[in-house]
């Protein structure tokens, strides 16, 4: 683990730390979202959404973090008064999208690319602005994907397959019929013969 990242561990930490003190009096916005539990297929790509309400002097002071609650993992940060990594974690950076200017206007959209069952989880979102602070949690769920059983081929050309196999084999059978009759046939008038001229000879 290099400095930096210790550095922006502690970072997490005390950012967290502090937004779990109660602020004083009424905080003038919530956070809210828009599900409470989100379902989500192995691979597949997932938005979670937060929103609160914004007032023009807000943007100024507006800190967000939004965290993989345990074990305890930073997935988006924000801080408009410093220059900070926004996906601290190795584990969300190339997988997690976040828009900062979206976010400044109250909607925190935080989008997961190729989930994995590890995602699987609590996250919480904390939205600070000038000492007073809210959050609220939701649920992802991803399940494992389903793999089917591979069907029979129904496709045109099998089924064209299929009749070419059926014609072929009663053409065969046609053809086997017919040459036994005539061997049947001929045998049964070379028999008569033989015996006509038996009896004509005695």
């Amino acid at each position: 683990m290099t400095a930096w990242d210790a550095a922006g561990g502690v970072l997490v930490v005390i950012t967290l730390w502090l937004l779990s003190f109660p602020t004083v009096g009424q905080s003038p916005f919530t956070v809210s979202g828009s599900q409470d539990v989100y379902q989500a297929e192995e691979h597949s790509n997932i938005t979670l959404t937060w929103l609160f309400s914004v007032t023009a002097d807000m943007s100024d002071s507006l800190i967000i973090d939004v965290v993989y609650v345990e074990p305890l993992r930073m997935v988006f940060h924000y801080n408009h008064k410093r220059e900070t990594a926004l996906y601290p974690e190795e584990f969300y950076r190339g997988r997690v999208q976040c828009d900062p200017e979206l976010a400044r206007k109250g909607q925190i959209d935080v989008v997961f690319t190729n989930v994995t069952l590890d995602d699987t989880g609590t996250y919480r979102c904390f939205v600070s602005v000038d000492r007073h602070s809210n959050y609220t949690t939701c649920g992802l769920n991803v399940t494992a994907v389903s793999r089917q059983p591979p069907q029979e081929n129904s496709s045109p050309a099998g089924r064209e397959r299929i009749f070419c196999y059926v014609v072929v084999g009663v053409l065969f059978i046609t053809l086997v019929t017919i040459y036994v009759l005539q061997f049947g046939f001929v045998f049964c008038t070379d028999w008569n013969q033989s015996s006509s001229s038996d009896l004509f000879s005695e």
